[in-house]
């Protein structure tokens, strides 16, 4: 309104206005209008009042001034905030893009540590798949060599020893002892031959002999070398031939497949089994399969039963070495075929060959090639058992080879009943049935082995007191005290020394004598301090056990011998051989020692009890029988004894 009034030069009214306003503003702290109002004053009193004008003026530039120095505090307070806002923007875009920097680099770091890792995880885990398959390679190998050193020296054992026996026997002994050499003898060849065959096979050493002809009449001819001995075995063997078949193929090879196929049927194959050979060609092969219905294999065997240095727990004896089936599986890979084999617990096995038809070879088969002449094997029968008393001292031989075991019977059979026993299952059984005076076991046997037999001979209180000698080709010191801690006395390595045997077998026995002695020698069983320290502690433990039984039974007037060994919870037999062999006396002798040792205690304990009472209490019906008892034991009638021991 004021500069209105100034345009139209209205100044008094228009200096009224701006009065007002500069009033208004002034109190309103309105800077930007207030110097509008003073600059208005300026103008309209500037004509009439120069002095009011200039002052108003001045305070209007001074009024500027502050409104210049706020706008330019706000502008730089503006340009802060806009600074530092474009300053924050950066860092948070810095941040960013580290945190995208870093998460980028853990994530390559990440991923490389994960490479690295699984690397070290996929090395790891192939070094220790090596490992293992160097350790099982060796653990085979080992086996391997343990099994062949048994098969080297069970011969061996055979052969020295009657060897050394020749030099001292008579002349009509002379003649079996010599085929018995010669068998072993022709084992060993065969064994080492069949190592040296895998060998030269496997290192292609030599030439093979490449002929042509009809392989069928050639596999037949060998068929029929077995026939004779199937017959002795009563099993039937069947060669069926679809259609005869010319090629090339290699005698020697043949011969040994054939043998070692049907070898191995026969061995797996009860009497009254079967074995069945089939022959056909096709598309350019030659196919066989030999059937058999014996005991068969486990998926196990069936996996390694071409590997020479792999051996089946389940049978050792009848699985040899291995070696066999491990030349038949280079000669089927030498000639460029294929061997595979079905097998089944129970129901038999069938291998299946074929190999390639070939007509290259120039060479004609021949009359003057070497027909298969195989080596069957000997039916021998384990050696049967002395018929002697009860009551002789008792060896029993545990031994799968039947030579060995007719051996070591022979060292004894002059001196001692034998007993023998085809493996250990067998011997543990015969064991418990005869309660033998010692034990010669051998080690490796089918079924339950030698070091089995130990520990439950040991933990059979009918049969732990029995010494136990084993026989071995396992010869190394940890196996020695793996033998020695299963419960074996003494342990000897094949071949053993025949008079090392004789004395191992002697002092061990000796040990037996003694006590035996010492329990002859003196009737007092508790006293006897000598007596106590001759006993094992299981042997101890099994006599004061007895003798608390007899005391029991004598209580209830019960005392017999087959009541004892009911309470012991052993046969009568059983008990019989245990007693004597402890004490040297029969079940009856050691219970009239202990009903007399009850005797000595009631006539000095008690002597207000009449002698016919003590009878009584000491299992005697008739006074007469107790007087007449206790004077051969201990030359003295009752009542003399308690004279003795109870003066006035």
């Amino acid at each position: 309104m004021g500069e209105l009034l100034n345009r139209r030069h209205a100044h008094a009214e228009a200096a009224q206005c701006f009065e007002k306003a500069v009033s208004v503003f002034a109190s309103r702290g309105d800077i930007y209008n207030e110097s509008r109002a003073r600059i208005g004053l300026y103008e309209a009193l500037k004509n009439s009042d120069l002095t009011s004008a200039t002052k108003h003026l001045y305070h209007y530039t001074r009024l500027k001034d502050s409104m210049y120095h706020r706008d330019v505090e706000q502008a730089v307070s503006q340009y802060n905030a806009k600074y530092k806002n474009e300053e924050y923007a950066r860092e948070i875009e810095n941040t960013k893009e580290e945190r995208k920097l870093i998460f980028i680099i853990g994530s390559a770091v990440a991923l490389v540590l994960g490479f690295f890792i699984l690397f070290l995880l996929y090395t790891s885990r192939l070094r220790r798949r090596n490992h293992q398959a160097l350790q099982q390679m060796s653990a085979l190998r080992e086996n391997f060599y343990t099994n062949i050193t048994h098969e080297f020296r069970t011969p061996l054992t055979v052969i020295l020893g009657l060897s050394h026996d020749l030099q001292a026997t008579d002349a009509e002994d002379v003649k079996e002892k010599a085929h018995v050499i010669e068998r072993q003898g022709n084992g060993l060849l065969i064994l080492v031959n069949q190592l040296l065959e895998i060998s030269k096979i496997k290192s292609s050493v030599g030439n093979p002999d490449w002929r042509n002809g009809n392989i069928t009449t050639y596999f037949t001819m060998i068929a029929e070398t077995w026939r004779e001995y199937a017959r002795s075995r009563n099993i039937d063997l069947q060669l069926f031939v679809k259609e005869t078949v010319e090629m090339d193929f290699i005698p020697d090879y043949v011969n040994k497949v054939a043998n070692n196929l049907l070898s191995n049927a026969f061995k797996f194959t009860p009497e009254y089994g079967k074995i069945s050979v089939l022959i056909w060609p096709k598309n350019q092969r030659l196919c066989i399969d030999v059937q058999d219905t014996g005991s068969g294999m486990d998926e196990e065997t069936v996996k390694h039963i071409f590997e020479p240095f792999y051996q089946a727990e389940s049978d050792v004896r009848n699985m040899g070495t291995g070696v066999g089936m491990a030349l038949v599986k280079q000669i089927i890979d030498a000639v460029e075929g294929s061997i595979t084999v079905e097998s089944a617990v129970g129901k038999g096995t069938t291998f299946h060959i074929s190999v390639p038809i070939h007509n290259h070879s120039q060479r004609k088969i021949t009359a003057d090639i070497e027909i298969n002449k195989p080596l069957l094997p000997e039916t021998v029968e384990m050696p049967t058992d002395s018929e002697k008393e009860d009551n002789e001292c008792r060896l029993l031989v545990i031994e799968d080879n039947q030579d060995i075991a007719a051996y070591i019977g022979s060292q004894f059979s002059d001196q001692y009943a034998i007993s023998y026993a085809s493996n250990g299952k067998e011997g543990l059984e015969k064991a418990l049935e005869l309660v033998p005076d010692l034990i010669i076991t051998d080690l490796m046997m089918p079924g339950m082995d030698g070091l089995e037999v130990c520990r439950q001979i040991r933990d059979n209180e009918i049969v732990n007191h029995i010494p136990i000698i084993v026989v071995t080709a396992k010869i190394t010191e940890e196996e020695r005290i793996e033998g020695i801690k299963a419960g074996a006395d003494a342990y000897l390595a094949k071949p053993f020394n025949s008079d090392e045997l004789r004395t191992r077998v002697e002092k061990l026995l000796d040990r037996h004598r003694r006590l035996r002695r010492k329990f002859g020698e003196n009737a007092d069983m508790n006293t006897n301090k000598d007596k106590e320290e001759q006993l094992t502690e299981v042997e101890r433990r099994f006599l004061i056990k007895t003798v608390d039984f007899i005391n029991l039974l004598l209580d209830k007037r019960q005392l017999e011998v087959n009541t004892l060994a009911d309470k012991l919870c052993m046969s009568p037999r059983q008990l019989n051989r245990k007693i004597i062999a402890l004490t040297g006396e029969p079940p009856a002798s050691y219970m009239l020692r202990i009903k007399m040792q009850r005797a000595r205690l009631l006539l000095e304990g008690k002597p207000e009890m009449k002698i016919e009472d003590i009878a009584d209490r000491c299992g005697f019906e008739h006074p007469s029988g107790f007087y007449h008892a206790f004077k051969k034991m201990y030359d003295v009638t009752p009542v003399e004894y308690r004279r003795m021991k109870i003066p006035g």
